[in-house]
């Protein structure tokens, strides 16, 4: 069997996070966050309260990747510290679930821009997302360069040209959208379960910095490295987030923000004038194209660990001449296109919400028994105990504001653990566990 190798410097786990975590979230969900909240003080913040909680989750991921550098990520730290069970219940609902539909979403978003560009009809545009997804699993397929060079060209552009963006915004606006509160705005208990739907929006926005998880197998000096990407790839992505917030309040009126559906082009729209929607069509797609290669990218990797360690059928952990994790891959993709084909935005961004919510806060929950049985680590989350504490806390309590809200939603998300958890009794103990690839 080939195995994978370690190829991966800084600047391509930073391009992978970055790429990952700035896509569709900020160009489809400030309106929704705005809507939800409907202040413009408590949108920004909101945003801000969001940048902080994935800090502190990436301080924790940062931990458990360098304890454990294995192909997978997140159920690797689930299976070392609760068992073979809980890990094959987070790595499958994670593998071919929660990702797939992450991807099937980002899919469909490339589809909606693609159809915009091109003056398609709705119904078209889905299939041109549907064929997004096909085409950057093909060319992942070829190999870990390919993926690789195309994350790079495509994180580093976006990145240049949306603080282009925020400076012309800036230039153009007069602030109009930090002044006026909506009708009804939510007050009281109310305002709880509006913050944690708005918090589904700006969570999406935010998650991809765990994701260097999954890749942490292929970079080269993880102890050293994998610190770095993890809190310099969230920084990044937070400082650009804040920033397009701003320009985003300078420019519109605040009532025009809560209700549209796609801000950035509406922003675009009024500094450019007539050019404005295919100015910022093309940053979208480039936006969101690189955030669908990079999960295309790592989240074969998931299927992969489990196929090796004999928590899947073995054929999944097939590596090609590549380095590519091919059959995972191809799996992966099947998926990814078939929840493209049939969902809609809103739909697939609740359910992957919904299980993130669950995962994560199981699998930073790992980080207790893992230190308790091995102090020494070659990265330490500071503050430790209090910040996995808290970060967990949080999630629960999003959860709990999510089930108040959208209890359908989150029944159909324990729903899938569950189902999971009974699979895992069919093919756990067969096959053998590989060595830690250190």
């Amino acid at each position: 069997m080939v195995p994978l190798t370690r190829s991966l410097r800084l600047f391509d786990g930073l391009a992978m996070v970055v790429g990952i975590t700035i896509g569709s979230g900020i160009f489809r969900t400030p309106g929704l966050v705005a809507h939800q909240l409907g202040r413009p003080w408590l949108t920004f913040v909101a945003w801000l309260l969001g940048g902080v909680l994935a800090f502190l989750g990436a301080l924790c991921f940062a931990e458990l990747a360098t304890r454990h550098p294995q192909a997978g990520g997140k159920y690797v730290y689930a299976r070392e510290a609760f068992g073979p069970r809980i890990g094959f219940m987070v790595g499958w609902c994670e593998g071919f679930a929660m990702y797939p539909a992450a991807i099937a979403a980002l899919g469909v978003v490339t589809g909606e821009f693609l159809g915009r560009l091109f003056g398609w009809s709705p119904g078209a545009s889905k299939w041109l997302g549907v064929g997004a997804v096909a085409l950057l699993v093909a060319i992942n397929l070829t190999g870990v360069t390919s993926g690789r060079w195309v994350q790079n060209v495509a994180t580093s552009a976006k990145v240049l040209a949306l603080g282009s963006i925020v400076l012309i915004a800036f230039a153009a606006g007069d602030g109009a959208g930090w002044r006026g509160t909506l009708t009804g705005a939510p007050t009281g208990i109310a305002l709880f379960g509006a913050l944690a739907v708005a918090f589904q929006s700006v969570i999406w926005s935010y998650y991809g910095y765990a994701d260097a998880a999954k890749i942490a197998e292929e970079v080269v000096d993880p102890g050293r490295t994998l610190p770095r990407v993890f809190l310099w790839g969230i920084a990044i992505a937070t400082g650009l987030y804040l920033l397009l917030n701003a320009a985003f309040l300078h420019v519109l009126p605040f009532d025009e923000i809560a209700g549209s559906v796609l801000v950035a082009g509406d922003v675009a729209a009024k500094i450019f004038g007539p050019h404005g929607d295919l100015v910022i069509t093309v940053l979208a797609l480039l936006v969101v194209l690189a955030s669908l290669n990079g999960n295309i990218f790592v989240t074969p990797r998931v299927i992969f660990g489990l196929a090796r360690e004999g928590l899947g059928p073995r054929v999944l952990a097939e590596v090609n001449a590549g380095g590519t994790p091919s059959e995972a891959m191809v799996s992966v993709g099947v998926v990814a296109i078939a929840l493209a084909a049939s969902g809609t935005f809103p739909q697939l961004l609740s359910i992957a919400i919904a299980l993130i919510l669950l995962i994560d806060s199981v699998t930073i929950a790992a980080l207790f028994p893992l230190r308790a049985r091995q102090p020494a680590a070659p990265f330490r989350v500071p503050l430790y105990p209090l910040v996995p504490a808290l970060f967990i806390a949080v999630y629960l309590a999003l959860l709990v504001g999510t089930a108040l809200a959208q209890p359908g939603l989150v029944a159909i998300a324990v729903g899938v653990l569950v189902a999971a958890w009974g699979l895992s009794w069919i093919p756990v103990g067969r096959g053998s566990r590989s060595p830690s690839p250190e």
